[in-house]
């Protein structure tokens, strides 16, 4: 169906017009139309052509002098990357309608020739888009390509959408499906939707659409396990609690840290990868950090449930289910440290003030990313509300929050000496106790009772476990 063309969308072909004047066979097509309709920022550009895309990358790429690469040989699809846009152009040797018909869904389907402006649309396409609705263009849509499944739930938290009730039902019926695309297709998806602004409302569409127990079968495993009485709700539905507290802090450090915000901020801004940042981590360290309780559950004779060991066994298998979605050993280790720790800071709780000795062994524990352990702890906190739950400890939980978010952002003082200079010192070769004996030093550097060389080496040789001549 051809349309008048939008002044929106006639704005943004101006500079795509000035770089293929004359060019009538290359449309601007999919998310970019969208995004252009829908009053969002566009920064990427998907382009079509019924001639040459090669041709016409290359041509893109001179104009504006930007490098040039294959997408997909298989697909002919050419990337051009400028300073602060990208753009994909594919071949479409059977036509524009034709490359409407395949896409996923109908307010995916629209074009506009960049030469004129002229528009084209599935049926539906700009009625949807006016309703902010997601409609599949076609009935085999997720057969076709199962990683749509994940993509529908992604626009709809990212893009605030909803979903055609036929479109709910298609996804209900080939949600199996989702498995089939490769682990790091489906973590991209899974991805943008935990750093979405609501995580939690894609989470639940997940298991909604039967999605969530095919792609996260050990979070939907969480649903109706029953916990204690410290505790209001679920396994899964705390998660997502600790979820949604722990974006809130991402978002809002501010809010909970005071003064020690800036440290917040800053630490979570670290990247981890050439992708991914602590800030991701810290959203799956939420996600994760009780996923081994439905597998250490116990109800004790007095009738108190308890899970022994879950916060050792989730770290494993938190790293697990990172290196199924082909996510980086940076990230899957900062994620068991988060999930192996959640529980350390609350241990402080009944011990009062906090002192240096404590926020040095806290240090050691989680580093390099104890700030991050601090907020999956006090998110957890803060979803922890049963019967048994106290005000009073969610307060002191806060303040040992700060405190600790404050004492981490200082630096550590350099040792006092090396290894060999204290095996030297001690008549012996440097190895494990040698190691042992050093990180006891450094926590009595931290806790200011040696403060110089010759006193880490006096208190060195005090130690039952210190070497004799």
């Amino acid at each position: 169906m051809t349309q008048p063309v939008d002044p929106r969308l006639a704005r943004a072909l101006i500079p795509l017009q000035d770089a293929f004047a004359g060019d009538g066979d290359l449309w601007l097509v999919g998310g970019a139309v969208r995004d252009v309709l829908l009053d969002r920022p566009l920064s990427d550009w998907d382009l079509v052509t019924t001639g040459d895309a090669e041709r016409t990358a290359r041509t893109y790429s001179k104009a504006i002098g930007a490098p040039v690469f294959p997408l997909s040989e298989r697909h002919g699809a050419w990337r051009v990357v400028g300073e602060d846009h990208e753009v994909d152009i594919t071949g479409a040797p059977d036509g524009i309608t034709a490359d409407l018909l395949r896409r996923d869904l109908t307010i995916n389907a629209i074009a506009v020739r960049v030469a004129d402006g002229e528009t084209l649309a599935v049926p539906g396409a700009l009625d949807d888009l006016e309703d902010r609705v997601l409609r599949v263009v076609a009935d085999s849509s997720f057969r076709d390509d199962p990683l749509r499944l994940l993509r529908l739930v992604r626009l709809s938290v990212e893009l605030d959408l909803a979903v055609a009730p036929e479109t709910v039902a298609l996804a209900q019926r080939d949600a199996a499906l989702a498995a089939e695309p490769a682990g790091e297709r489906q973590r991209a998806e899974l991805e943008r939707i935990l750093l979405s602004r609501d995580p939690v409302d894609g989470l639940r569409f997940l298991d909604q659409l039967g999605l969530l127990g095919v792609v996260l079968p050990e979070v939907k495993a969480l649903a109706a396990v029953e916990q204690n009485r410290y505790h209001h709700l679920d396994v899964l539905d705390h998660t997502l609690q600790v979820l949604d507290a722990a974006t809130d802090l991402i978002e809002q450090p501010e809010f909970a840290f005071d003064g020690a915000a800036p440290a917040v901020a800053t630490a979570l801004s670290e990247p981890l990868d050439a992708d991914c940042d602590v800030a991701l981590a810290v959203r799956w360290g939420a996600l994760l950090h009780d996923i081994a309780k439905p597998y250490t559950r116990v109800e004790f004779e007095n009738g108190h449930i308890g899970f022994p060991g879950h916060a050792q066994q989730g770290a494993e298998l938190a790293t697990a289910i990172l290196e199924r979605l082909r996510y980086s050993s940076a990230m899957q280790k900062c994620v068991a440290v988060l999930v192996r720790e959640h529980l350390r800071l609350g241990f402080l709780v009944p011990d009062g003030a906090l002192d240096a000795r404590a926020v040095h062994r806290y240090r050691v524990a989680t580093d390099p990313w104890a700030i991050a352990s601090v907020v999956v702890s006090l998110a957890d906190r803060w979803s922890t509300r049963g019967p048994r739950a106290r005000q009073r400890w969610i307060r002191r939980h806060e303040q040992l929050a700060i405190e600790m978010a404050q004492a981490l952002a200082f630096p550590v003082a350099a040792p006092l000496l090396r290894g060999d200079t204290l095996a030297e010192a001690l008549g012996c070769e440097p190895g494990p106790v040698i190691g042992a004996l050093l990180a006891q030093i450094a926590e009595e550097q931290a806790a200011g009772t040696i403060s110089n060389e010759a006193e880490a080496i006096a208190f060195a040789r005090t130690q039952p476990s210190a070497p004799t001549a």
